[in-house]
């Protein structure tokens, strides 16, 4: 939809990993936290259907991820 990410170190179709695009890993822990209210949404559905569809071993990736992506920025 955008170039935005032109140009950009990081890889937006990574969810973790080094080249992994903090936003990317932050949507998915967004949608991990909050899938039971995101699945009973009809607009939100499909993507909570995606994020069960996770292992329980990237479920812990992204999570990670995103926690160190909030504390490098002094997030909580």
């Amino acid at each position: 939809m955008s170039n935005y990410c032109a140009g950009c170190r990081y890889d937006p179709a990574q969810r973790t990993g080094p080249k992994a695009c903090p936003f990317t890993a932050l949507y998915w822990d967004f949608l991990l936290r909050h899938d039971a209210m995101l699945a009973n949404n009809p607009r939100t559905a499909m993507q909570a259907r995606h994020a069960a569809r996770l292992t329980p071993a990237q479920r812990r990736d992204i999570t990670d991820h995103a926690a160190r992506f909030r504390a490098a920025i002094g997030g909580t």
